[in-house]
């Protein structure tokens, strides 16, 4: 019989965030497959560590998931990565395959989990706290009120066009954008439009909270996430 591959969302960085779902899944778990072949090194490993100790003599199966926007190159690392998981699988190996914050959002498992679904694999997708939750409320302010709108945006597309949107903006993945990204929000923020927050690295010991625009780091942080409300 074959195994179950699952999708487990760690939180964003606090172990103490993890579900109980979330924590009896990887202790019950087979392999734990992780987007970093250094598993000292894969934040998600490092996040559900303390919280599942006995995660440290689990076996694990590490790739180093490039970030490219090489579409080709991608397809073909995701197969290979893929394959590798797959024997176990179809071995009847239950599967773990940790990610930061929630699988649903911006996650490196979906690649996989499209895969084994298309070989008819079961697949289980286990919540975590997303950043931008839990950005939130590191910084004290809510996401939404009364029918207040929330938008995701990935920070690599038209963000003028996306600021225009009513209600709160989340900008996830800014990257090497950052500094553009600040200018504009510089000019909305001045102009008394929006409030601005943004958290570096939440839950973890070296989290940072900024509160207005020009506190934004101009470098890239892998680990940051901006969040705009507009102003009544």
């Amino acid at each position: 019989m074959a195994g179950i591959l699952y999708g487990i969302g760690v939180g964003p960085g606090d172990p103490e965030m993890l579900t109980l779902r979330a924590v009896r899944a990887i202790k019950e778990a087979d392999v734990i497959c992780l987007p970093k072949a250094d598993k000292y090194e894969c934040r998600a490993f490092q996040i559900a560590l303390p919280a599942v100790p006995e995660l440290k003599y689990k076996k694990t199966i590490s790739f180093d998931f490039e970030m490219t926007r090489d579409e080709d190159a991608l397809v073909k690392m995701h197969a290979e990565f893929y394959e590798k998981y797959r024997q176990l699988i179809m071995d009847g190996y239950n599967l773990a395959f940790l990610t930061i914050g929630d699988p649903t959002v911006y996650s490196t498992f979906g690649y996989i989990m499209k895969l084994a679904k298309k070989d008819g694999i079961e697949v289980e997708i286990i919540n975590g706290i997303t950043s931008f939750c839990g950005s939130a409320a590191a910084a004290g302010i809510l996401l939404s009120e009364r029918d207040e709108n929330i938008h995701i945006i990935s920070g690599q597309g038209n963000l003028d066009e996306e600021l225009k949107l009513s209600g709160t903006k989340i900008i996830m993945k800014s990257g090497r954008n950052v500094a553009s990204i600040k200018e504009r929000l510089l000019e909305k923020e001045q102009a008394d439009k929006i409030s601005v927050y943004a958290v570096v690295d939440c839950g973890m010991e070296t989290e940072q909270i900024f509160n207005g625009a020009i506190m934004i780091p101009d470098d890239s942080k892998y680990m940051m996430t901006i969040i705009i409300k507009d102003k009544v």
